[in-house]
């Protein structure tokens, strides 16, 4: 089953939930859509001074942010920027995308499945307020796991948009200088040209203040790390990776075929 093909407009299969995932006739995972509320690999308030310090004199700043699935990550940053920077959050508009129309068109109504972990750090981070259970709609149980319908309040969402893009395309169109771009736990669903083909991309399309995120996935998923680093960037140390994140999927077509001798990085900016 070739579903990553190079083809901008060969979209992948929608999915009835954010917590499933399909596979070829090998059993390797080509795309998923697993996603929760405050990611473990990232420190989330971490990233936003680093970003806070690295566009100080900036007055508006673009955060690409790809691969959002049901708009998870773009507000757990938005609630890091918000708790970190206050007021001067408002300089920063997440720009989220997805290559599902299903999961955008959500995103676009600000519909969510929540759970109980994702309650739990909405309250450590004094946001609750901000997601409304949405009891027009049934629980639904994955995996055993209860979770419950949710509307995400305008208040939240008004520094961001949803829309349907496709990462390897955006990469060859798109002038990302000046601006940020993440793309997290994504590389590991295409297969290995693709991936280097993508940051090949990247390279003529961004400058030396251009910021560049990945996940932990991609490190033991995807040859990401490696090819940022072979193709003119340079990894950045930083304390917002915490090596949190678990080994999922067990499989995926993007999987080099022995791992990088290269430094572990998830954040890079052009040497």
């Amino acid at each position: 089953m070739l579903i990553q093909s190079t083809s901008f407009n060969n979209y992948p299969p929608q999915f009835k939930s954010t917590r499933q995932c399909v596979k070829d006739s090998l059993g390797r995972v080509v795309n998923c859509h697993y996603t929760n509320l405050n990611r473990g690999d990232v420190n989330w308030e971490k990233l936003a001074k680093t970003l806070a310090d690295r566009f100080k004199t900036q007055e508006k700043v673009i955060i690409n942010l790809f691969g959002c699935s049901d708009g998870s990550d773009a507000y757990t940053l938005n609630i890091a920027l918000r708790n970190v920077l206050k007021e001067k959050a408002s300089k920063f508009f997440i720009k989220a995308s997805d290559i599902s129309p299903s999961l955008i068109e959500k995103a676009q109504k600000g519909e969510i499945l929540l759970y109980d972990k994702d309650f739990e750090f909405l309250e450590s981070k004094n946001s609750r307020q901000f997601f409304k259970r949405d009891y027009t709609k049934p629980i639904e149980n994955m995996r055993n796991i209860d979770f419950y319908p949710h509307k995400v309040d305008e208040e939240l969402r008004k520094n961001m948009s949803f829309s349907v893009k496709d990462v390897r395309k955006e990469a060859q169109e798109h002038d990302f200088s000046d601006e940020v771009f993440i793309f997290r736990n994504g590389w590991t669903f295409m297969d290995l040209n693709t991936q280097n083909e993508i940051v090949k991309n990247l390279s003529k399309n961004s400058n030396a203040k251009t910021l560049f995120l990945i996940g932990q996935s991609d490190l033991f998923k995807s040859n990401a790390c490696e090819y940022f680093q072979r193709n003119g960037f340079k990894g950045i140390d930083s304390e917002i990776f915490t090596r949190a994140e678990t080994n999922y999927p067990s499989i995926s077509i993007g999987m080099p075929a022995q791992k990088s001798s290269y430094p572990e990085f998830i954040l890079f900016e052009k040497k």
